[in-house]
């Protein structure tokens, strides 16, 4: 069976939608303007603009900051949590604005707790196991604030002189390219970033500072802080730190401040 071909029945579609096309077009034509038409004018983009502005500024003023309470939206209408002992759901954090800029103030210098917005602030010392992550935690700011000074670890180590026993012979007697500025390089053959910015010295600094105090977290026994990663706790508070200060300023500044503020306070290895 052939089929018939399509051509015909385009045509007479053809036909049929072409009177169709000129009534429909002849009826625009003869219609007012929208513009002339229209009982309200549009709003221009200026308007638009103040009344965005002004209507955010309302919402800012009634809504609190998110670190004070917990988002509405966020909570059970039963609680989730439960714990095998009642003491251990006994833990009291730190809602004192003037608290945390003193410690921001002996981390930072004077006038660190001014580099930081105040949400920013108290974001950077929040970790996921205070009220279960739904006032937002610092992971993503410690990320990037661990990179951060690993890197400025990582140079001041080669900025150093040659250090003693840096210098690796050759299995096959070969003698490698020699220059002076080459020389502190090898300085990573006996130390490292973790070795200038370990564990146990970024806690001894976040201690020293009072970052305990401030420290927005949930230990796991409140009675035994060091089972529960305390350290971990504080050297991600001290991370966060430096990312934020980065995203905010820059790496030009962050460099500095990690220069000044915490590689010139650590116990120096050599």
């Amino acid at each position: 069976m052939v089929l018939p071909p399509c051509r015909a029945s385009l045509l007479r579609g053809q036909r049929v939608l072409t009177p169709l096309l000129r009534v429909f077009s002849t009826d625009s034509a003869s219609t007012p303007s929208a513009t002339a038409a229209e009982p309200f004018p549009s709003p221009s983009r200026s308007q638009l603009r103040s009344s965005s502005s002004s209507t955010g500024e309302e919402a800012s003023s009634s809504t609190p900051p998110r670190w004070s309470q917990t988002p509405a939206g966020m909570k059970a209408p039963l609680q989730m949590d439960f714990a095998k002992s009642p003491r251990n759901k006994i833990w009291a954090v730190n809602n004192n604005p003037g608290r945390l800029d003193d410690m921001y103030n002996r981390l930072l210098g004077p006038g660190g707790a001014k580099m930081l917005p105040d949400e920013l602030k108290w974001l950077a010392v929040t970790h996921k196991s205070f009220d279960q992550g739904r006032r937002g935690f610092n992971d993503r700011l410690a990320l990037m604030g661990r990179l951060t000074l690993v890197m400025e670890a990582t140079k001041d180590i080669v900025s150093r002189p040659p250090l003693a026993g840096t210098r690796i012979p050759d299995e096959n007697g070969r003698e490698p390219l020699e220059h002076a500025q080459l020389a502190s390089v090898d300085n990573l053959n006996v130390l490292g970033p973790k070795d200038v910015v370990g564990k146990e010295k970024l806690y001894a600094l976040a201690t020293n500072v009072g970052m305990m105090d401030v420290m927005r977290w949930k230990p796991r026994l409140p009675e035994r802080l060091e089972a529960s990663g305390v350290e971990v706790v504080l050297n991600g508070a001290i991370f966060a730190i430096i990312g934020a200060i980065t995203l905010q300023h820059g790496s030009v500044v962050a460099s500095k401040m990690i220069r000044e503020r915490i590689l010139a306070r650590l116990p120096r290895d050599e």
